[in-house]
């Protein structure tokens, strides 16, 4: 995720990833950036604040995924988002050095594949949940199992980082940083100027993930109008699992509760689908497809912004889940309300 990434050695004869020239475009980056990365940081942050406040959001175990996201997506708002942006401010320039970009690379490759595996995750517990009786999916989501799930995410995306960092040493005890990279002007990681490496990184770290987002989104649809299918067919499911406040309900309102019990579920995953196919799609089409097809055509300012436009999904994940999940969305409302009355 190196600034200007995929581009190749020679291109550091252009190392400006942005137009020093126009300061007026360079001013509407930073001011950008400093924007996503506000909002992202205090979106997220509102994410956890809601999962700490209110308990219908962590008793159910599967919502531990979102958490998990909302961290993740908090600590790139933090940390990823402002190194990328250091390179707006000084006119495309790398003002970390090789330490800074070794750093910025591996934790952005973290970060990212942390971001698509949690998301792969969440796709497959919604394939389950529609897949298994209800009750029996209670059963399987349990606490312990979902917890061993989102370790399994963090240890993947850390592995990322620590190979990374490995092609890093390799590079330098044959000399090639030293000879080839002038971390003055770009950041360039291994990864990323070995072509081979860079194609290796990229289908086993991004486009792995987002394959298998895709599949279990399309099994999931699949599975969800079989199962809709069925309650409208056979009638609502068994409700003896599930206690009701209001009482006994009517035919029409225990059918309605089995169609939400999955709907719900499925407007979430949309919405976190949706984010990340425009945010993370464009990246991996054009260095894909532009880098095998023709490596020469790949431009740092283009791959610069797609980098950008990739860690939106930070904010967006936030945002489409605020507006997919009721409990946080009447957590957002009351917080928007008590700050409305104190004036």
């Amino acid at each position: 995720m190196s600034n200007g990434s995929s581009i190749s050695i020679s291109d550091q004869s252009d190392h400006s990833v942005l137009n020093t020239s126009n300061l007026v475009i360079n001013l509407s980056v930073v001011i950008w950036t400093i924007c996503l990365s506000l909002i992202t940081v205090l979106a997220n942050l509102g994410t956890i604040i809601a999962f700490w406040k209110v308990k219908g959001l962590r008793e159910k175990p599967s919502n531990l995924l979102i958490l998990s996201l909302a961290v993740n997506d908090l600590f790139r708002g933090l940390i990823i988002i402002p190194y990328h942006m250091s390179s707006s401010i000084v006119g495309g320039h790398w003002i970390f050095g090789e330490l800074g970009c070794k750093f910025y690379d591996a934790m952005a490759y973290a970060s990212v594949t942390n971001g698509l595996l949690i998301l792969c995750t969440i796709s497959l517990d919604r394939l389950l949940l529609v897949k298994l009786q209800y009750p029996k999916c209670i059963k399987f989501q349990s606490k312990p199992r979902i917890l061993l799930a989102i370790s399994i995410c963090w240890i993947l995306s850390l592995a990322a980082a620590i190979i990374d960092i490995g092609f890093w040493e390799y590079a330098k005890s044959t000399s090639l940083i030293a000879a080839y990279i002038n971390f003055d002007f770009v950041c360039l990681s291994p990864t990323r100027w070995i072509p081979e490496v860079s194609l290796i990184f990229l289908f086993t770290f991004l486009f792995t993930p987002v394959f298998l987002v895709a599949v279990f989104s399309l099994a999931f649809l699949h599975a969800l109008h079989l199962r809709l299918q069925k309650i409208k067919r056979v009638g609502p499911e068994d409700e003896s699992t599930v206690a009701s406040a209001s009482g006994p309900m009517t035919s029409g309102k225990r059918l309605q509760r089995s169609r939400n019990r999955y709907l719900k579920p499925a407007m979430t995953l949309g919405a976190l689908v949706t984010a990340m196919c425009i945010s993370v799609l464009p990246y991996i089409s054009y260095v894909v497809v532009v880098g095998v097809i023709c490596p020469i055509c790949l431009k740092p300012i283009i791959a610069y912004y797609l980098v950008l436009l990739l860690y939106c999904t930070s904010l967006f994940d936030a945002l489409m889940y605020g507006i997919t999940e009721s409990k946080l969305r009447k957590f957002y409302i009351s917080c928007f309300k008590r700050l409305t009355e104190r004036r």
